[in-house]
């Protein structure tokens, strides 16, 4: 986890956290440098939220200092009685007119709504339930209500039928089906499903946090302003243990030539003596 030569990630995350592998002098050791690779990344990256503080209230005065001067001169630009001022923004002829200015904005955009839905009255018959005019209609609202009754029964059915032609694809003691969603056994098996799916992700979050922190460390440590700092250099004594009690892979013999047999010499064939 360490991400150090001597150890092996895959090896050391799964055993090391659990009896009784725990308590071995190797486990203890990889245990003992991944808390303290911790602690230094946990140190230093309170250090950086304290240095992102102080500069983030650096940035906000100087942010509001500039919004000032930005407004200062803005003002400079115009009259001394003229409401646009920021000087001006309480003064009571200039609130009363922005209130006038809001009045007859909002009475505009009530005449164009009123105008919009008289024009599209006029081109409905009537007796048409569309009519703005029919809208609390006795006629209309029943028919509505009747709309949405039926529009929810369509979809009521549609959902029964789809569930039920699932079902008929899956065994009768299968979890999936809607008939069995309240049968103990399929509870059971989700709760343990739902059980292991969380230990899994908890899991994996606290490895990758681990591997964040171990890698922040080394990264920290690195560093050569950092190599005398107590949590480094007790960081270095703790790896060292730990690279001391890794086990060592054997290395495998390289098989031995085996000894040739030596072929022995084909006697050649003696010549045939000819009859005379």
């Amino acid at each position: 986890m360490l991400g150090i030569q001597f150890i092996n990630p895959t090896a050391a995350s799964a055993g090391c956290r659990d009896y009784p592998e725990s308590v071995t002098e190797a486990c203890v050791a990889q245990n003992l440098a991944e808390a303290q690779a911790k602690q230094i990344a946990d140190a230093a990256a309170q250090a950086a939220q304290r240095a992102a503080a102080d500069q983030a209230a650096i940035d906000n005065a100087n942010r509001d200092a500039a919004d000032r001067a930005a407004t200062q001169a803005a003002d400079a630009l115009l009259a001394p009685d003229d409401c646009s001022r920021s000087t001006n923004r309480f003064v009571q002829n200039c609130i009363d007119a922005a209130v006038e200015r809001a009045r007859l904005q909002n009475e505009a955009r009530n005449a164009a709504d009123v105008a919009a839905t008289q024009a599209a009255d006029a081109a409905l018959a009537p007796d048409d339930c569309r009519r703005s005019t029919n809208r609390f209609v006795q006629s209309c609202m029943d028919a509505a209500v009747e709309k949405a009754r039926a529009e929810n029964e369509a979809k009521d059915l549609a959902n029964v039928a789809a569930t039920k032609a699932a079902d008929s694809l899956l065994a009768p003691d299968d979890c999936n089906r809607s008939t069995n969603r309240f049968v103990q056994s399929c509870i059971d098996a989700a709760v343990e499903k739902a059980r292991a799916e969380n230990a899994a992700i908890q899991a994996e979050a606290q490895a990758d946090e681990i591997a964040r922190s171990v890698e922040f460390a080394k990264d920290y440590c690195s560093q050569p302003a950092n190599k005398l700092d107590p949590q480094c250099v007790k960081l270095s004594a703790v790896e060292a243990v730990a690279e001391k009690l890794a086990p060592k892979a054997k290395a495998s013999p390289s098989p031995s030539p085996k000894s040739s047999s030596k072929a022995k010499p084909t006697p050649s064939p003696k010549p045939s003596t000819s009859k005379k």
